[in-house]
Order: C-alpha cells, then structure tokens, then sequence
C-alpha cells in the first residue's frame, strides 16, 4: 500500500481541524453523534480505513503505520498542518503511531478504548485470534452482527441502552465490510503488536484517555496503564458503560472531548 490517501471521508463543520481515526472493522459513522455535536466548533474530518464503510478494498496487505502515513497525506491534501486528534480502539493505536511520528503536527490527542504494543500492555488486552474473528464472519450477516453487539462483548448495551443498540445494528448492517478485509486489517492489527512499541514518551501533547468501566474488548486498565506512560497523559473512565462508552453515554462523552479540545 502506498503512503498515500486513496479512501472515502467525510468532513462536518468548520474551524480547527479534528482528525477522527475509526476502530476495527467499522466506519466512520462510529463518529458521527460526535462530530455532530462538535461541528459548531471544529472541522470533523472522518476517513473510512480500506474496505470499511464507502473506502475501497484493501488489495494487498498493509501496516497500521501505513494507515497512520495514509492519514497524514489526507491531513496534507486538505491543507492541515496541525490539528487534533481523536483514535478509537485500533484507531488509537493507528493515532499513536500517527502522534509519535509526527508529534509537532498534533495539537491534542485523544484515545478511546484502546491499548498500545508495549509488552507490559499484554496481559491487559485479550486479543481474539484470526480464527475466532473468521469464525464469526462465516455466520449469517445478521446473526454475526448482533453477535459482536451481545452481552458477551457489550453487557449494557442491548438492556440500558436501547436507542445506541438500534442505532448501532442499523449502521453495522449497512456498512458491513467483507469478511476478506476484516481478516486483513485483523493481520495489520496482529503485525502492530509483533512489532516495535510505540514510544509513548514522544507523545508529548496534553492527551485525554477515555475507557468504559466495564470494557470487556479493551478493559480500562489499558487506560491508566497509558496515561502512566504518555507525559500530558490523563485517563477518565466513564460509569455503567462498555467498549461502545462514546455512544452510550454520547452526551457526557462528547461533554468532555469538547470541553477537552477547547482548553488553551
């Protein structure tokens, strides 16, 4: 894959610029209750990774580093050169690699539901292997999209938060990618941890990590395990929520990323 953006986005609203970095095998309409409500205040510039959402498919394999390449080069074709930053899940370790890169290009950074590759982060992220994510892409595409949203992934979402739960089976459901592309980006998402770790200590911006407390993808120790290691690093956890927190507590949340990003 070359380092360049050859994806679908979107961009909602106007004044500074707020890259939107979306997780593993979903779109960006993940982020749209989000950059709806900061439009007012922000440029929201919402890509969809290869094979998800309306972007192309993947057609050979690609790093997660490539991606984070990919998202500077939209980044430079929109005439951004500093702006902030928001990863969700894999999109916070595609916004790490990002970061510590090109950490004078980052305003503020913040990571949602994620962990990093240091091996001190292993025992804290219980990565499903390739064959059980083949193994729920070989169901039916209803039955394997309200499996990934069951109790055994999200225990509040169908029974306290049945609007986010309506809203998110609508949306998996007409955006759900190939089972071929997920399987590519699990194997990106498997290179990242068999590779370098990312050096936290480059990522030098005031940086804002969210996690839900009862996250059962990414449990919330991942959290404050990296807000130890990033320097401006401060973890908040979000009461009675999963992996899906942003969107089941969307008003809070995006109380405090707003109230975050407009800080001097």
């Amino acid at each position: 894959m070359n380092q360049t953006f050859n994806g679908h986005w979107d961009s909602l609203g106007s004044g500074p610029p707020l890259l939107c970095i979306s997780g593993f095998a979903s779109g960006n309409w993940m982020y749209r209750p989000l950059a709806q409500t900061l439009a007012d205040r922000h440029t929201c510039i919402l890509p969809d990774n290869p094979g998800m959402g309306l972007s192309p498919p993947a057609t050979q394999p690609y790093t997660l580093d490539e991606l984070a390449q990919a998202s500077i080069a939209l980044m430079d074709q929109l005439g951004h050169q500093r702006f902030a930053l928001i990863g969700l899940s894999m999109g916070g370790f595609i916004a790490q690699l990002l970061a510590a890169r090109h950490p004078e290009r980052v305003e503020r950074l913040v990571l949602m539901c994620t962990s990093s590759n240091d091996p001190a982060f292993k025992g804290l992220f219980p990565m499903l292997t390739r064959e059980q994510i083949a193994a729920i892409y070989m169901l039916r595409r209803e039955e394997r999209v309200r499996a990934a949203l069951s109790e055994s992934f999200c225990p509040f979402l169908y029974n306290r938060y049945p609007d986010t739960h309506a809203y998110i089976l609508e949306h998996r459901l007409r955006y759900e990618p190939e089972s071929a592309q997920v399987l590519m980006q699990y194997d990106a998402v498997a290179r990242f941890f068999a590779s370098d770790p990312v050096p936290l200590e480059r990522l030098t911006m005031p940086t804002l990590i969210l996690s839900g407390a009862l996250d059962l993808v990414v449990p919330a120790a991942n959290a404050h395990l990296l807000a130890s290691r990033i320097p401006n690093g401060r973890a908040r956890i979000i009461d009675e929520t999963d992996h899906l927190f942003f969107l089941e507590k969307s008003a809070e949340v995006n109380g405090l990323i707003g109230d975050f990003l407009g800080q001097p």
